[in-house]
């Protein structure tokens, strides 16, 4: 469950990290609206290298034409800090934009990231619905991903 949806295991797979992604409403990881994406990254477990993982997750973004629209580092609700980023991706192919908002965290045993995504189209003018869906969307997906507890990854399928 987040931003009262309900999410389903749509894939996992484990090339680099662990990685589980979920949809709703039996879309698939080709052809999705909404998409939360966990990934495990046990080769992060402290700050600075929370920091780096978050810096290359910004770089490979940035390299697949990503325009990052917020980096930083904010609290949870119980004070820790994680970084914070959202991402947006122009397919004018498509007519859509793709957002991603994007945490990187310390869990109890190493670093996790969640992504949710959002792709907002629209035949007319794609880009005024992304801004339109940033401004009135960004703060309660922004408090949604703060507020999610670390994923136990150990709980979660793996194929």
């Amino acid at each position: 469950q987040l931003l009262g949806q309900t999410f389903t295991l749509a894939d996992f797979n484990q090339k680099a990290a662990p990685m589980w992604e979920f949809t709703t409403g039996g879309e698939s990881v080709d052809n999705w609206t909404r998409l939360v994406t966990v990934l495990e990254r046990p080769d992060a477990r402290t700050r600075e290298e929370l920091d780096r993982l978050a810096q290359g997750i910004m770089d490979t973004y940035k390299s697949r034409n990503g325009k990052v629209l917020m980096a930083k580092t904010m609290p949870d609700p119980k004070g820790v800090p994680y970084n914070y980023i959202i991402v947006a991706f122009d397919e004018p192919a498509k007519k859509r934009y793709e957002l991603n908002f994007v945490k990187v965290a310390l869990g109890a045993k190493s670093a996790y990231v969640v992504v949710y995504g959002a792709r907002v189209t629209d035949a007319k003018d794609y880009t005024a619905k992304s801004k339109a869906f940033l401004s009135e969307r960004s703060g309660e997906i922004g408090m949604a991903l703060a507020a999610a507890p670390a994923p136990d990854t150990a709980k979660l399928p793996r194929r």
